[in-house]
């Protein structure tokens, strides 16, 4: 029996979370959340309009004055690594070295993650997480054993971490987070190429790096991995991302 978006977000909502927009600083968010544990194979649907995982929950932006949040998706198949890409490639593939893994919490991710969100987003003393936090972001997942770990290391050490979903055929980023000492070789573009290739391998025809805000300078970067798909979230039909990127009204 094919069950509709709209069956499913009456079914398992569980309520909306507001507050500060964490991507354009001089705006509201509002995020709609559904119990994740009773999602099963619709994920993929939802996947495709919007939804993303945070743990047991899945949720999408519903905001009533704003429309900046896009999905984008790239097509494994069709992708061209752009010259910058190479370089970064090559480049990362000197420095580091990468494991596939379970989800799990050590004191070393732990670290690490508080070190990212000081250096990346300003966050410390009582906004640091602790183990339990982690465990619900990080680890507990609906999807079992289709959730696991990238792990970069240099020289020995855990450097950076990638948590993936894999959905039917397509891969889906949940969150990417690095030692800041490792920013200048490009950790975060290089995972993707990662997971990419990752997606190519195992025969998968998609890969959703998250959001796609034009606004948001922070995000601009998934826009550089083409060619890409986008659409708003909870309408319209999947176009090509234009070389310019995109700016939409």
């Amino acid at each position: 029996m094919k069950v509709s978006l709209e069956t499913l977000e009456d079914q398992l909502y569980l309520g909306h979370i507001h507050g500060p927009c964490s991507y354009l600083p001089d705006r509201d968010s509002s995020l709609l959340f559904l119990d994740g544990r009773y999602v099963g194979v619709m994920y993929r649907l939802l996947l495709d309009n919007g939804y993303r995982r945070h743990g047991l929950h899945v949720y999408r932006p519903d905001c009533s004055d704003c429309l900046e949040c896009h999905i984008l998706r790239i097509d494994v198949n069709d992708f061209h690594l752009s010259r910058n890409q190479k370089r970064v490639r090559r480049r990362g593939s000197e420095v580091f070295q990468h494991t596939v893994a379970s989800p799990s919490c050590t004191p070393e991710k732990l670290a690490l993650y508080n070190r990212y969100l000081e250096f990346q987003h300003d966050r410390t003393g009582n906004e640091r997480i602790n183990e339990r936090q982690y465990r619900e972001f990080f680890v507990d997942s609906f999807l079992g054993h289709n959730t696991f770990e990238l792990q970069l290391y240099h020289a020995g050490r855990l450097v950076g971490v990638a948590i993936l979903d894999q959905v039917a055929e397509a891969l889906s980023a949940v969150y990417f987070y690095f030692d800041p000492e490792m920013a200048r070789y490009s950790p975060g573009t290089y995972a993707i190429l990662l997971e990419i290739e990752m997606a190519q391998q195992r025969g998968l025809r998609f890969f959703y790096p998250g959001y796609y805000i034009p606004q948001c300078a922070a995000m601009n970067y998934k826009a550089r991995f083409r060619p890409a798909q986008w659409r708003r979230v909870g309408e319209g039909d999947w176009q090509s991302l234009p070389s310019s990127g995109c700016s939409f009204s």
